[in-house]
């Protein structure tokens, strides 16, 4: 996280810590309401993007903290980031023994490692990820420059979206040497002359991710085989987040269901129809016990038409499907009452 200068004078009562310093009532009634979850207008939901990731790829010293990091992203309205932030948290604590597990001291204005509490590292992490998130969807950023803007803090947002909206390597290096600049921040080690934050953050962060096929899907289980199937995967995931578009079957317009399907079976060799129907058509039908990540999911009646298949999904095992709806494009559970309420059941290319 950004290194950023201390806040004199400013109490904060840690569980059972001693008071260190005397100071400002307003930043204990800060950190009370970090405690007591006094809610504001930072709580509410924001607009539902499905993170592009599966299961963060981390040791049992990250992956204890699981249902803790779940409640808080639950709790500021953004729980499709759970295993995102326990990657994200690997990076900021690697196997250090701090109960500073998402190094949120200094996002707070305190010196590193300051907090010594587990359930307010989190709070105040999540919360941190959230604005930068909120700010990086406003600006039109993509979602690496909101990953490193964790580090760097909001300043890269409105720095990127001034070059281009895209985050990149030299990006990075150059706003990191603008703030040491700034700052006078000297450094003797690997990152020197760039010696604000990382600049390789982001490269870091999704290192530790497990790849969405292999992560939702499972190894070996697609039925058109492993390397389609990522190709098919890794082709969607560019798009994850982008709305859904009536009649969209490019990056160009954007996608509906079977524009999303079409252009990314291409991508692995596969040609198929354009409409939801005519992909329902051309494909084999196959109990829902026997489908696999890689088949489709069909539904009825999610708009008025002629057509009797309205929407279709890739599957991806786990009861989830990959696929573009009213809720943008992204991962989501086929389990909800209102896609069961819809589903006429799944398919296979046909060979």
């Amino acid at each position: 996280m950004a290194a950023l200068a201390p806040v004199k004078g400013t109490v904060f009562v840690v569980r059972n810590w001693k008071v260190i310093t005397v100071g400002a009532v307003f930043a204990f009634i800060l950190m009370a309401g970090l405690l007591l979850g006094i809610k504001t207008s930072e709580q509410q939901p924001i607009k539902n993007i499905n993170s592009p990731f599966g299961a963060a790829d981390v040791p049992p010293n990250i992956s204890q903290w699981r249902g803790l990091v779940s409640e808080y992203t639950s709790k500021y309205g953004i729980p499709e980031y759970t295993e995102f932030l326990l990657a994200l948290m690997y990076q900021e604590l690697g196997n250090s023994q701090t109960l500073d597990i998402m190094q949120s001291s200094e996002s707070a204005g305190l010196p590193p490692n300051y907090i010594q509490d587990p359930v307010i590292s989190v709070n105040l992490g999540v919360k941190h990820f959230k604005s930068v998130l909120q700010q990086g969807q406003k600006a039109g950023v993509d979602f690496a420059t909101i990953v490193q803007a964790y580090n760097f803090g909001s300043g890269y947002i409105n720095f990127v979206a001034s070059n281009g909206g895209k985050h990149s390597v030299d990006l990075a290096q150059k706003f990191s040497l603008n703030e040491a600049t700034k700052q006078d921040w000297v450094c003797s080690d690997w990152r020197e002359p760039y010696c604000y934050g990382d600049y390789k953050y982001v490269e870091k962060v999704m290192k530790n991710l497990m790849p969405l096929d292999i992560a939702v899907g499972g190894r070996n289980v697609s039925p058109m085989g492993e390397q389609a199937f990522k190709v098919i995967i890794s082709e969607g995931q560019k798009y994850v987040g982008w709305p859904y578009v009536w009649a969209g079957a490019s990056p160009v317009t954007g996608f509906d269901c079977s524009g999303f399907t079409q252009w990314t079976f291409a991508k692995a060799g596969i040609k198929l129809p354009r409409t939801a129907q005519e992909q329902f058509d051309v494909s084999s039908k196959i109990p829902p016990g026997e489908a696999k990540p890689g088949d489709f999911v069909f539904y009825t009646g999610t708009y008025e038409t002629d057509k009797y298949i309205t929407h279709i999904g890739i599957y991806m095992g786990n009861g989830k499907m990959f696929d573009s709806n009213g809720s943008g494009i992204g991962i989501h559970d086929i389990g909800s009452p209102y896609w069961k309420s819809h589903l006429v059941g799944f398919g296979r290319v046909a060979d």
